[in-house]
């Protein structure tokens, strides 16, 4: 069985001082995170965990095995079958209002998802997100906020699972005690659900793209959703995390055989639509394209082969800029309805 797990947290915060945000909130959060664990930003006080800053890349660092700003923000493998770069273990996942600007005593709340044994670098995190990022600040600089970075408060951080309906909390403010999350995500919920779903029918699933969602297929860049591509993107991406941050590997003939299944599903409908979205990355000092397509659109034909690793690309999200909070989606399904007689 597969030995993934996830990790969700959610950070409850309140705005102290005016927040300026792009419609692209996850990389905010992201990049700010970044800087916060590397201790380029915050207090005095805070120096972050970037132990060697005079290095030009991460890669080149030789503290980077056991660095946890290398583990999250650039992560290096040396024994990984793919090479030394391999996935980062955890998304981001944005406000989803088209709320910009937030005033303070207004909420300021976000998730992020760890995967596997990056479960072990949770305190990080939390003393990052606590004592780094929310003084230092997030977004834009204006007129507004003072042309400083709109500051916020943590009040609370718990850890849930949507699945199972349990949630923990692991800080609360004013607490000097941080519990570890024990509410995993796991392959066994995944299948009680996916299980009960095939119990009941499904004939369709629609996949609500709550982010923008950024595929590519044969080196093109798909604008409109397809079941294939998108089943072979999470599968790879599931994989991936497998095969870095657990003991159990997804097999390449597994992914092969459902991918080659893929193409019995058809598209019935499709009420996306495109966005075009820049992202600058200061660490960088580049734009990237962000841009994907958002909303809903339904899939049907045989699913029950497809419908765990669907559940999973929910906590893992699907495509390009995952851990910026890009492709991340909510599932919903469709049972037959049985005929009736009149």
């Amino acid at each position: 069985m597969l030995t993934l797990t996830a990790h969700r947290l959610r950070f409850e915060t309140t705005v102290t001082d005016t927040i300026l945000l792009n419609e692209h909130k996850g990389a905010s959060i992201r990049g700010a995170l970044y800087h916060a664990l590397r201790g380029d930003t915050g207090p005095p006080s805070w120096a972050g965990f970037c132990y060697n800053k005079f290095a030009p890349a991460c890669e080149e660092c030789p503290l980077s095995a056991g660095c946890p700003v290398s583990t999250l923000v650039a992560t290096m493998n040396s024994d990984s079958e793919r090479g030394a770069a391999v996935p980062r273990p955890y998304t981001i996942e944005p406000p989803l209002s088209e709320q910009t600007t937030y005033r303070p005593g207004e909420r300021f709340d976000f998730g992020l998802t760890l995967f596997a044994n990056a479960l072990k670098l949770f305190p990080y995190i939390i003393l990052a997100v606590e004592r780094g990022m929310a003084p230092a600040g997030i977004g834009r600089r204006g007129e507004e906020n003072g042309f400083r970075r709109g500051r916020f408060r943590v009040d609370a951080v718990w850890a849930e699972n949507p699945l199972t309906g349990r949630d923990q909390l692991v800080l609360r403010q004013g607490d000097h005690m941080v519990h570890v999350p024990d509410v995993p995500i796991t392959h066994r919920h995944i299948q009680a659900v996916s299980e009960a779903l095939t119990a009941q029918g499904v004939s369709s699933v629609t996949m609500h793209f709550l982010t923008p969602t950024r595929i590519t297929h044969e080196k093109h860049l798909l604008k409109q959703p397809a079941f294939r591509p998108i089943l072979h993107r999470l599968l790879e991406r599931i994989a991936s995390l497998a095969r870095d941050f657990t003991d159990q590997p997804l097999s390449e003939e597994l992914i092969y055989h459902l991918v080659g299944l893929a193409d019995g599903i058809e598209v019935v409908r499709d009420e996306t639509r495109w966005v075009e979205l820049i992202s600058y990355s200061t660490r960088q000092r580049k734009a990237t394209p962000t841009s994907g397509f958002v909303g809903p659109v339904t899939f049907a034909g045989d699913l029950a082969l497809f419908l765990p690793w669907l559940i999973w690309g929910q906590f893992t999200h699907v495509g390009k800029d995952a851990v910026k909070g890009n492709g991340w989606y909510k599932l919903s399904a469709i049972s037959e309805q049985p005929e009736t007689d009149h």
